[in-house]
């Protein structure tokens, strides 16, 4: 009888020895993990308990990369940080009380959550200089899985106040086989979402962000989730500097041709249609990098609204050179008294014309129209787009700051 169980307890021993020399060493002299024979990979922790394992997350995000407006997604760095019990592990580790493991191999052995991001278009797991992964067991069975990932996710934007917008972009993950009453994720109670003190976003502010659990409902079955939003409000100054004032310059350039001789046709057309032109394809470049959307953006009532002004002006000359150009068969045929304010120099001349309809002196042509509509479209032209700019503006910085006024604190 003293034979037999010496035999079996030599043979447990020599069991332990081989499970502790397979499992290899961790991290540190001395810290060693001994697997039960009888754990399974492919068996949730908490399945002898009929519960379903809870999985607690938390994300660093390391950095925030732009929003592209194109593709209408956005770019992360991110730590995913995961936590859980496994009842399995408890005194596994012995000599320490946590132990931290870095071998692939021993990595395998270890049940871990099938966490995937619903969004995901692009994902990269870092492996410079060794794979970024950390899997740290305390011998109470605590689990930290953590690993460093790129994610390219997708972000329906509403482009409505384009530049002027506010966008709401999110993370959605979920287990991706195992249903809720296997996993069941929560968010961590400290810090779900960590940021670094001196985060940028170009061209953008993050003003806040809301963690929720959600469950996700498919017909394989109900899986739990985590959702993130990210409350993000665009910043003006890029588009005002490489837009908005561009466009100012080259509609007020468009102008000058009302101060040019209605006769001087190859300045007045070079100049309208160098104008029309440069806008044309200062519009194509802005029209490039966004999505071709069927509803009317901020930015194109802006552009519509300067080609109007430029295409006006172009038209304004052709009625011009028209009117400088129509030759006075009778002085019956003058269209109206010109105010004095618009005959300018021609006063004195309109003048004469309009007492001594048969003097020689008399114009041939209407050109003192011409001018005389010349000097109105000076004032028309500008004040019309200064009315639009006092518009405009207050308009869409109105709507941008009560969309989401609060920030990130």
């Amino acid at each position: 009888m003293i034979c037999a169980r010496s035999a079996v307890m030599l043979l447990k021993a020599v069991v332990s020895l081989l499970l502790l020399t397979a499992s290899g060493l961790a991290q540190g002299t001395g810290q060693r993990l001994i697997l039960d024979s009888q754990y399974d990979v492919n068996e949730w922790p908490h399945a002898d308990e009929e519960r379903p394992t809870n999985v607690s997350v938390q994300m660093f995000i390391n950095s925030f990369g732009s929003l592209n407006a194109a593709n209408m997604d956005y770019t992360v760095d991110v730590f995913l940080r995961q936590r859980w019990n496994d009842p399995r592990l408890v005194n596994a580790v012995i000599q320490k009380d946590m132990i931290t493991i870095t071998s692939n191999e021993l990595q395998s052995k270890i049940w871990k959550p099938d966490t995937f991001f619903n969004n995901v278009k692009d994902a990269e797991l870092h492996t410079v200089t060794m794979p970024n992964i950390l899997l740290r067991i305390q011998n109470n069975g605590d689990v930290l899985y953590s690993i460093r990932l790129t994610l390219t996710l997708s972000c329906h934007m509403d482009l409505e106040l384009f530049p002027f917008d506010d966008q709401k972009c999110y993370i959605a993950l979920a287990s991706y086989a195992n249903t809720e009453d296997v996993i069941d994720y929560e968010w961590a109670s400290v810090n779900p979402i960590d940021l670094p003190d001196q985060l940028e976003i170009a061209q953008f502010d993050l003003l806040n962000f809301t963690c929720k659990d959600t469950t996700q409902v498919f017909t394989t079955g109900n899986f739990s989730g985590l959702l993130v939003y990210f409350n993000l409000r665009r910043q003006n100054g890029y588009h005002v500097l490489q837009t908005y004032v561009p466009t100012i310059l080259i509609v007020s350039i468009s102008w000058v041709s009302f101060w040019l001789d209605p006769n001087a046709v190859p300045g007045r057309v070079s100049l309208g249609v160098t104008t029309l032109l440069t806008l044309t394809t200062l519009a194509s470049g802005i029209r490039a990098s966004l999505p071709p959307v069927s509803y009317v953006k901020a930015i194109d009532v802006w552009i519509g609204t300067c080609m109007i002004m430029v295409f006006g002006a172009l038209l304004e000359f052709t009625l011009v050179n028209w009117l400088a150009n129509k030759k006075i068969i009778n002085h019956s045929q003058t269209m109206f008294k010109i105010p004095s304010l618009l005959a300018g120099s021609d006063y004195a001349e309109t003048k004469a014309q309009e007492e001594e309809p048969s003097a020689a002196a008399s114009p041939k042509t209407y050109i003192t129209y011409a001018r005389a509509l010349d000097r109105l479209c000076r004032v028309i032209f500008p004040g019309g787009f200064l009315i639009f700019n006092l518009v405009y503006w207050p308009y869409y910085l109105v709507h941008q700051y009560m969309a989401l006024p609060q920030s990130l604190v």
